[in-house]
């Protein structure tokens, strides 16, 4: 069974290590993320999310992720083979008490097995996840990672305002724009974006959210169950890697095809 790796504010410095010694070993690492947060979408427009523009949505977006606050953040990195690692952050960022939440998202979190009163209590600041992504060398712009996320506009955006935080030391808005928006993430995490969400457009017969797509992979869970942000991580990362050796492969001229949709965020750019 694969290992995963449990990381509060007691352990934090012993595990950061082991995160780094892996980052680096891998000359051009796959990270995978997934992250958990209690608000859902308290905020919502008029018209129906399918209806929106790209714009309207990133308006949205902004709204909600202004006020978001994650507890968990869950990251395998994989060197694209059979080598991968994963470690889940518990974050202290969310105060039940006192910060915005939806009620729904409690109860799916609680129904888990995350502990967000025990989290508020040892978790970590998600600043010290970002110095430790910096440490690693897995953003900014020298940075060799391909970062993979499933349905990722939120992922990317809690990422970010942790990133931006501590690279400023402003209280972080979002950018006004999509467009501005979008320059600095791939500043942050380099032009090599994929969110699976956006590539199973292009992989018949795949469809759903990532429990379904998993499924018809005839992907297992290796570890942990859903909703729990380093399991998700690690099934974004089986079923990542499945996708591309089903239907990204190679062609017809027997070299490595590219995958599409590169740089795009499902949420955002669709």
């Amino acid at each position: 069974m694969a290992a995963l790796h449990h990381v509060d504010i007691r352990n934090f410095y012993i595990e950061s290590a082991s995160f780094i010694q892996f980052s680096r070993r891998c000359r051009s690492p796959f990270v995978f993320f997934d992250t958990e947060f209690t608000l859902g979408c308290i905020l919502r427009h008029s018209k129906h999310h399918t209806q929106l523009s790209p714009t309207e949505r990133y308006s949205v977006l902004k709204l909600n992720a202004n006020v978001i606050r994650p507890t968990q953040v869950g990251i395998t990195i994989s060197d694209g083979g059979t080598s991968s690692a994963t470690w889940q952050f518990e974050l202290q960022d969310f105060d039940l008490r006192s910060h915005p939440h939806a009620p729904g998202a409690i109860s799916l979190l609680e129904s888990s097995g995350i502990n967000l009163t025990w989290n508020r209590q040892v978790g970590m600041p998600s600043a010290w996840l970002a110095r430790l992504l910096l440490d690693a060398g897995l953003v900014g712009d020298l940075s060799k990672a391909t970062w993979v996320a499933f349905h990722g506009c939120y992922d990317f955006v809690i990422l970010f305002k942790a990133l931006f935080q501590l690279t400023t030391k402003m209280r972080v808005m979002l950018p006004e724009t999509m467009e501005e928006f979008m320059a600095l993430t791939k500043w942050f995490f380099g032009g090599r974006i994929y969110d699976v969400k956006c590539l199973i457009r292009r992989c018949d017969g795949l469809y759903g959210g990532l429990e379904k797509v998993a499924e018809k992979l005839n992907v297992k869970r290796a570890v942990g169950k859903a909703h729990q942000a380093g399991s998700d991580s690690l099934l974004t990362c089986q079923v990542f890697l499945r996708m591309k050796t089903i239907y990204f492969s190679l062609g017809d001229d027997g070299k490595e095809r590219k995958m599409p949709y590169e740089g795009l965020i499902f949420g955002l750019n669709n």
